[in-house]
């Protein structure tokens, strides 16, 4: 049985479930939805932001392109690239030239945060991929005449040749920019930034996690979350660097149910060759908590023993 306490949907079909988070950028509100199932939150956050050094001369250079070259297109991976565009843009002097000059490209974003993101500075977006993805972007824009479009791309941590790849192969003329990355080494850089977006920061430390590994593979832990790609990515690498891959692998996919957010990590998670358990329908933090509790309530699963 369900109810709603403080707005929130909660139940206590989690009820004493030990749920890992790895996410930095909401873990706090993740933990609050985990406690309104009955869940045991364990927050681990396995990725970080670090902003890349001396940006200034790229995202200058960047921004004088969209206004000289006249884009067709200009596609958001991120809210926190926007965040960093923007801020350094105003920084410049451009920030005002910026923002009209937007206004008259089509404006993708790979998911309803950039596009809020754009929202606050009057900005409108026009195209969202069904998947969030780069081979989601991709696969919108090839549907569009793209034959000597000018396309300009501001990426998230993770950069990939595909969206490049594939628009130049339709005919485009590509214009990229990265102005931060994830960082394995799980530095603090870069939670300035998030904060002052307003996320509850939780400061990633590679202690935590080694220490989640070690319960995950020790039975301990009943459930994970990934709320992001990286998240997936680089619990492995920490995993590798303590000569626990393996064993982590195997525990997720024997004995804890694992849970992704969206596709792209769903697919992130599945070339580390894990298979998921749980993805909401609608990828919001939320939704995959009530998914979660669902198929623990359907599955009869506890303690993460996975039915066969």
């Amino acid at each position: 049985m369900s109810k709603v306490v403080d707005g929130t949907l909660s139940s206590t079909s989690l009820a004493g479930m030990r749920v890992a988070i790895t996410g930095s950028r909401r873990a706090s509100e993740l933990a609050h939805l985990i406690k309104s199932f009955g869940g045991i939150p364990i927050i681990a956050p396995t990725v970080g932001i670090e902003t890349r050094q001396d940006i200034t001369k790229e995202v200058d250079h960047f921004i004088n392109t969209i206004l000289e070259e006249r884009m067709d297109y200009m596609i958001f991976m991120t809210a926190p690239g926007i965040y960093l565009l923007m801020s350094t843009a105003k920084n410049l002097g451009f920030d005002k030239k910026l923002v009209e000059a937007l206004k008259q490209i089509t404006i993708v974003t790979r998911s309803l945060k950039p596009k809020y993101a754009l929202a606050k500075h009057g900005i409108k977006t026009d195209l969202i991929p069904d998947e969030n993805t780069a081979e989601g972007i991709a696969k919108l824009l090839k549907n569009h005449d793209m034959i000597n479009k000018k396309v300009a791309v501001l990426w998230h941590g993770s950069y990939s040749p595909l969206i490049r790849n594939e628009l130049d192969r339709a005919g485009a003329k590509v214009f990229e920019l990265s102005v931060y990355t994830y960082s394995v080494k799980l530095k603090e850089s870069g939670a300035n930034i998030l904060k002052a977006m307003g996320f509850n920061y939780e400061t990633p430390q590679e202690s935590k996690v080694v220490n989640l590994i070690e319960e995950a593979n020790k039975g301990l832990i009943d459930a994970i979350t990934f709320t992001s790609p990286p998240s997936a990515h680089d619990l492995f690498k920490i995993a590798e660097a303590h000569h626990m891959k393996d064993s982590l692998q195997l525990s997720l996919n024997k004995e804890i149910i694992v849970v992704a957010v969206g596709p792209s990590t769903r697919k992130a998670l599945e070339e580390e060759g894990v298979t998921i358990d749980v993805m909401p329908s609608v990828y919001k933090m939320g939704s995959m908590v009530k998914s979660l509790s669902d198929y623990v309530s359907q599955a009869n699963v506890y303690k993460g023993r996975k039915q066969s």
